[in-house]
């Protein structure tokens, strides 16, 4: 059984990077999930688990045909990214790209706060959505606080990363109607016009909405009836849309 004790190990110094970098996770293929829930989630999604870190009194919660490694308390919280620490971390694999395909997608853009990227992810993995599609600059789907966030549905949630042309045409060449959740006058009342699949609903960025360029590719925009507040936390809005994708 290896043992690392010290925070300067190579091992650890890479560790470190891939809870801080998006870049480097994704040319090392991998990210940083922590916890017992998390692992058997991973396992039970047929992920690849490249390492498992933990304390000596987690030994016994990591299943045996895994790659271990045993670390100090204190190494476990550097590699964690959580001020309190469930005793073990592990390295699962990026999944590869998928084929699109389904009848119910969320699509967000340039949506920056990692916990309603998370939020999304989970949600739709709840409401049996088929995707969730990123544009433009979104938080990183596999940064630790967007994984914590998805508990475990980052492993079973299918994901695109696609600019707009090509959303707009991935949607066409399934017959999938493009709807752009935004606050205008000729938006369309959602639960008094019908929302039904196959669809895709874009949400906008928490401050600014959705681009020019995103609403132009819509077939036509939709608006969630309100009363007081004027508009939605990007995760809530989302859910709202994707509760009624799922009611039809």
């Amino acid at each position: 059984m290896v043992q690392i004790t010290s925070r300067k190990n190579s091992e650890i110094q890479r560790l470190k990077r891939l809870l801080d970098d998006g870049s480097f996770r994704r040319s090392e293929g991998v990210f940083i999930c922590h916890g017992e829930v998390m692992l058997f989630e991973a396992l039970a999604s047929k992920m690849t688990i490249e390492c498992v870190y933990c304390t000596e009194d987690m030994l016994s919660a990591v299943p045996a045909h895994l790659k271990t490694v045993t670390v100090t308390p204190e190494i476990i919280e550097v590699i964690s990214g959580v001020g309190t620490s469930a005793g073990l971390v592990f390295t699962c694999a990026i999944p590869k790209a998928q084929i699109f395909k389904g009848e119910r997608f969320i699509a967000l853009e340039d949506v920056r706060d990692p916990g309603n990227v998370g939020t999304v992810i989970r949600t739709a993995d709840a409401l049996g959505i088929d995707g969730v599609v990123f544009i433009g600059n979104c938080a990183d789907c596999f940064a630790p606080k967007v994984v914590r966030s998805t508990m475990g549905s980052i492993f079973r949630m299918p994901l695109y990363f696609y600019g707009i042309d090509q959303l707009k045409a991935q949607c066409a060449e399934h017959n999938i109607d493009i709807i752009a959740a935004e606050l205008s006058k000729q938006a369309q009342v959602l639960g008094k016009d019908e929302l039904s699949a196959p669809c895709c609903v874009m949400i906008g960025n928490e401050a600014h909405g959705l681009s020019r360029q995103a609403i132009e590719i819509a077939h036509r925009s939709m608006i969630i009836p309100m009363h007081g507040a004027e508009s939605l936390n990007a995760a809530v809005a989302a859910s709202v849309f994707m509760w009624e994708m799922r009611a039809r």
